[in-house]
């Protein structure tokens, strides 16, 4: 009996242009992949190397004033945490740790890691118009910005200092005033509404 299954046979020029076509097709398909793997830009903006691409929450991330409370409360519980470059946790802190910290626990989003990185997402604010949440980034040490805080209220910020752990600042001290850079925003807040 024939067996009637369908043989490439080397030798047929036809099947050997197919051949060439579903390998070009396969090199472009893998090609593209990888090339959507490893874009320098994530959606929001932000350029990543691409063994380091990570997915982050969508900006704006959309709050209540509830979670805000939320925040402050955690902020609280953390005041006085030691400062450990690299930290990310409640043993201790770096700026950017810390930050990155408090909105996963708060709003479970993911950011990016660096206080640099977290300065390119979200929306400029101009120090005048800025919000609890509010990211605000100095430059302490470098030509580059390498600091952020959190924005509080009345020109307060929390932040994972170097020296003093995680503390208060405030945006009218010279020393902050001098270096300040930019602040961004990340949270759009909706009301609660109490019965």
């Amino acid at each position: 009996m024939q067996n009637k299954t369908c043989r490439i046979s080397s030798s047929s020029p036809q099947n050997i242009k197919d051949r060439r076509h579903l390998i070009r097709c396969l090199l472009v398909c893998t090609t593209l992949f990888f090339c959507g793997c490893t874009s320098s830009y994530s959606s929001q903006g932000v350029k990543y190397s691409g063994k380091n691409t990570k997915i982050y929450t969508p900006l704006p991330i959309r709050a209540d004033e509830d979670k805000l409370v939320q925040m402050l409360e955690t902020i609280s519980t953390l005041l006085g945490t030691d400062y450990h470059y690299g930290g990310e946790s409640v043993r201790g802190f770096d700026c950017s740790g810390f930050v990155q910290y408090i909105y996963k626990d708060t709003f479970e989003a993911h950011l990016p890691r660096t206080s640099r990185q977290l300065s390119k997402i979200g929306a400029k604010i101009s120090p005048g118009k800025l919000r609890r949440g509010d990211l605000v980034f100095f430059k302490l040490n470098s030509h580059q910005i390498d600091h952020v805080g959190i924005y509080l209220d009345r020109n307060l910020f929390v932040h994972a200092s170097s020296s003093r752990g995680v503390t208060m600042g405030n945006l009218d001290e010279r020393y902050y005033k001098k270096r300040f850079v930019k602040a961004v925003r990340l949270l759009e807040i909706k009301a609660s509404f109490r019965q």
